[in-house]
Order: structure tokens, then sequence, then C-alpha cells
């Protein structure tokens, strides 16, 4: 499952109506053993061996992590599809192979450069310069211009009539204020459009700056929500138009390299600041000073696969039913290799085996109604990437594809839940259809006996994790979406998420109940509506 990340240049708030989805615990007390029909018996079926083996390998220290664009992972999906081959499953129409494939480009800084006096300034520890948001650059300059807000508007100017063009200039954020925090340009403690980051990077790049160094005074806040963006390429669906959307390169500094840059001046410039305040007229500072600014770009192309293995129907085949797992995780860092045990070689290895079971099926003339498409998808660890990708160009028409099951970290048990192997985070199941959510509490009642907690379904869960697993690209497009996970666990994300630590005997109860729904939405007279 994806980190939450935020990439902090442009900060929009949206406020939505908070709607009261479900967040209760339900425990089933069975009065009667389970409902021993034909769907039960081929959920016997499921091997807690052949989980293993699956698991086992695609967590070795032969896969490297499975990062997506490396070795380790080419080796993962070659191995599932090695195993879906020996199930007997036929690659998808049109296909020939299981492979959907995925092109990528991975952005990073080459190089990172920035000595400004007698400092050579460090990325993370004095600035921030996201590759994403800036371009290459090479320059040398004698010169920083302190520009007060760097604002422009009709009322109020901190350019006048300097001549920038080719130069650095360092803003503070915000605007002209008084004591009391009103706000010169509105009058009032509202901010005006002018005073915006967008904005004001505009104007810098209509004087023709060459670099706008902002002093952020929350700097080590920003530097820790962009640590893995810059220490780890940033990762785009090739195929989608790349938008710079600064349009000149914009670096974040910190309060103390600010002060190492002005030095002496440092009393000038906040009397300059101050007068700014006081008067509302724009005062600039020219900081003497040798600066060398050198930002390399790399971008590199790399593919991926979505794997498909698909089972067509029989009355109500032009309908599909999708079963997802990601197998992609983090890879390795120096010789350490981040294996994903529970993320997610346990989702990966269920919808594998899930599989298998519906091609056993199939073998013994129990096709099911509506066609199926089990996925295991790529990229999810870099923001979703596969199913994003699969969502706006699909096997097969979205608005036949009547739900989608997400299998993501359910080997483990979390603290809430240490010691029960009888429980599931069950999260998005109620957030577009009453009817897919009476059916995973239906297989509940009459089969798997499991307690679903909604707990993380709720909307204001600050752990977002509705918006942080595959199945959330499909919600997108409106198909009903349901997300079943066991919980985050001391080994999240860590060297240590090791196949030992696997409960198999908990994790088989999910994998039963997942392919259990699988079995009821495939088969069942009507499609799950949309609530309207």
């Amino acid at each position: 499952m994806i980190r939450i990340f935020s990439v902090l240049l442009l900060t929009v708030s949206i406020s939505f109506a908070q709607k009261n989805y479900i967040h209760d615990v339900v425990t089933y007390i069975p009065n009667q053993p389970p409902l021993a029909d034909s769907a039960y018996k081929l959920a016997q079926s499921i091997d807690t061996n052949r989980l293993k083996e699956v698991l086992n390998y695609l967590a070795s220290d032969s896969c490297q992590g499975r990062e997506l664009g490396t070795p380790g992972n080419d080796r993962a999906s070659a191995f599932i599809s090695s195993k879906l081959s020996s199930f007997g499953i036929p690659f998808p129409p049109g296909k020939e192979s299981y492979f959907q494939r995925v092109d990528f480009r991975w952005i990073s800084w080459e190089y990172n450069e920035i000595n400004i006096g007698d400092y050579d300034y460090r990325q993370i520890w004095d600035y921030v310069s996201i590759p994403t948001e800036n371009e290459s650059l090479s320059f040398q300059s004698d010169s920083i211009v302190f520009l007060g807000y760097g604002i422009e508007s009709p009322s109020y100017s901190d350019y006048s009539s300097l001549e920038l063009k080719g130069k650095t200039i360092v803003i503070y954020n915000g605007e002209p204020h008084d004591k009391n925090g009103i706000n010169y340009l509105t009058g009032s403690s509202h901010a005006s459009v002018f005073a915006s980051r967008e904005n004001k990077l505009r104007a810098a790049s209509r004087h023709g700056v060459a670099c706008v160094m902002i002093v952020e005074e929350k700097f080590r806040e920003l530097a820790d929500q962009n640590r893995s963006t810059l220490y780890s390429p940033v990762v785009q669906i090739a195929n989608k138009v790349a938008v710079n959307p600064n349009p000149v390169n914009t670096v974040f500094i910190s309060s103390t390299m600010f002060s190492k840059i002005i030095g002496p001046l440092q009393k000038k410039i906040i009397t300059a600041r101050d007068k700014i305040n006081k008067s509302h007229k724009p005062k600039y500072v020219v900081i003497k000073t040798p600066v060398r600014i050198k930002m390399m770009k790399q971008v590199q192309a790399v593919k991926g696969n979505n794997i498909l293995a698909y089972f067509e129907g029989a009355d109500k085949k032009d309908e599909v039913l999708i079963i997802s797992a990601h197998y992609d995780h983090i890879g390795m860092r120096g010789q350490d290799v981040f294996n994903g045990a529970d993320d997610n070689a346990s989702g990966s290895s269920a919808v594998t085996e899930i599989a298998r079971i519906l091609s056993l099926a199939a073998a013994k003339g129990m096709k099911t109604r509506r066609s199926v498409l089990c996925m295991l998808m790529t990229g999810e660890e870099k923001g979703l990437l596969g199913s994003m990708y699969y969502v706006n160009d699909p096997v097969f028409p979205l608005d036949k594809t009547i739900a989608d099951i997400n299998i993501d970290m359910i080997g483990r048990t979390d603290q809430k839940y240490e010691g029960n192997k009888s429980y599931i985070y069950v999260i998005g199941s109620d957030r577009l259809s009453k009817d897919l959510h009476k059916a995973n509490e239906d297989i509940t009642r009459l089969y798997s006996y499991l307690t679903m907690d909604y707990t993380y379904n709720a909307e204001d869960d600050p752990n977002r994790y509705y918006y942080r697993s595959d199945h959330y690209n499909f919600a997108e497009k409106g198909i009903p979406a349901i997300f079943f996970f066991s919980g985050v666990h001391e080994d999240y994300h860590r060297i240590t998420d090791d196949p030992e630590k696997i409960i198999y005997d908990k994790y088989l109860k999910v994998v039963q109940h997942a392919f259990l729904l699988a079995w009821r939405l495939a088969n069942q007279e009507q499609r799950p509506a949309l609530d309207k």
C-alpha cells in the first residue's frame, strides 16, 4: 500500500460535505454451520501451501523488493505469469501474453548544486528543489536580489522598474500586512490572489527571472514531506503529457540558509521588510555575492506490466468483475532488501490462487455467469499508477465493469487485533453501492463469520486508506469497489516485512472470503447498482 506523501508546492484547499459512511465493527455470531454449497466447496480448495509458494518467491531476496523498473520487478511478473500459464489460463482476448505494458518515466535530479558566497548548500538540509516542478538550469551571477514578497499587482509591485532578467531573487511567502495581520492588498485578513505562489512565479517569469528562492518558515516540515520525492525518482505514466507547473525554477530555502546568504545585510533586509509592511511601498536589496546554480534533470524511460488473467463468463459474459492486487513494492536501499511479504506479496498470492480456483471451476464446467479479470498491478507504490493506467486504457469497457475487489496487505494482524485471526478491515464497500456492501455482509453471515471492521471507511479517517490503494482509481471512474486490508503493523515499509511473519491460518480465511464475494458478484442476477 502506498504511503501518504505530498509535494508541497501549490497548496489548494477543497472542502467536501462529509458523508456518513459506515464505520462500525460488525461481528456475526454463527448459529449454524457455513452454507456448504458449491461456492463454499471451491473456497475450501484454496491451498495454503500454494499461497506460501507464491508469497515466498515474491518476498524473496531474488525479487529485490519488486520495485518498478528493476530486474526484481521483472522477475516477479515473469513468475506470476508462469503460474497463470501452468493453470491453463488463456490470454485475454486480443493479447499475446498476460501483460498489459505500461510505459513510465522516472524523473530525478542527476545533480543539483547551489553555491552562494562561501557556502555549498545541500538539498533537503538547506533547500528543497523538486525535479518535477523545475527544469535543468545552469548559470552564474554576481548577486541575488531580495524582492520583498515578489508580488506584482495593479496597486502594488515589488518589481517596479528593476531589470531582473537572468537573476536570482529571494522572496517571502505572503504579502504586505500590518501588525494586526491585515493585508494591504485586500484590506482584510484574507490573502490577495496576487499573493498566491502561482501568481508570484508567473510575475517572476514575466520579468525573466532565472530562479526564485522562497524563504520557507516551515522548512523542516516541507523537507520531510518531500523526502521520498527527492531521494527516489518521481514516476509518471509516460503517455500523460509532462507538465512543469512552475513557470520559473523554484527553490524553497530554510531561514538558516537565508541568514547565511544575506550575512551582514540581515539588519538591512529586516528593515526593508518592515518598511514594506508599514509603508506599503516596495523595497528591494541587492546582495552582492557570487551565485552558482547547476541543476540537471534526468528523465529515464522505464517499462512495467500489469498482469491480466481473464475468465470468460457464460450468459452475462459482457460484464466483467475485477479482482485486483499490486505486486510491486519499494525495492532496495543500499544492500537492504524490502521484501514486502505482507505489502503486497500477500495480496498478489491471494489473487494468483483465486485465479487457480476459477480455472479449476471452469474445468469442472462451473463457469461464472459474468467474466472475471484477475489483475495484478504494477506501480502502486509510485502513486497507484498501474491501476491509473488501466482505467484510462481499459481492456474491457468500464461501463461493463461491475466492481473491483482489491486485496492489499491481508497476511498479518495489527495491534488492535493481535491474536485475533478472524477479522478484516473493509473499506469502500458502501461508498458507491449499497448492493456491494450487502453482498459482502451476506458472505460474512453465510460463510466466513469474519469480523468486518469498517473503522477506516469513515470519511474523516486521518489515515486516508480509502485513497491509498488501487481500488480508488476504479471508484473514481464510478465502479463500485471494496478494499480488504488487515491493518498496518510495525514492519510496514521496513526491511523486516518478511514471509515468516505471515499468519497463514488468518490469511487463508480472508482469501476464502474474497473468493466467495467474487463468486457471488460474478453469478448473481443483477450487478451491484450504483446508489442514486
